[in-house]
């Protein structure tokens, strides 16, 4: 759970795509195990609040990973955009030949 985030190899958006969609389910799970700690805590099950926190403390910190890594892949690719603009010709409207 609280192994390094790395995406080897250039920024693609698919890549980028899968960090924001494991930051979500890291979230969810997150607000999940939030849910169970609070369920815990107004039973007077302090360990188990505890742990349940502890918890969603940890799946908050690997959705920060995934977070970090989805804005740094995603300013690599906007990096390479800017510096390799597409060489398609974009045809003009209005114009016939």
């Amino acid at each position: 759970m609280n192994a390094p985030i790395s995406s080897p190899g250039p920024a693609d958006p698919q890549a980028i795509a899968d960090h924001y969609q494991q930051a979500a389910q890291a979230l969810l799970l997150a607000y999940q195990r939030n849910k169970a700690a609070t369920r815990h805590h107004s039973d007077g099950a302090l360990r188990a609040a505890l742990h349940h926190a502890q918890q969603s403390c940890a799946h908050v910190a690997q959705a920060q990973q995934h977070m970090d890594q989805a804005l740094r892949l995603s300013q690599q690719l906007s990096s390479q955009r800017a510096d390799h603009p597409p060489s398609v010709a974009i045809p003009q409207r209005g114009r016939s030949h």
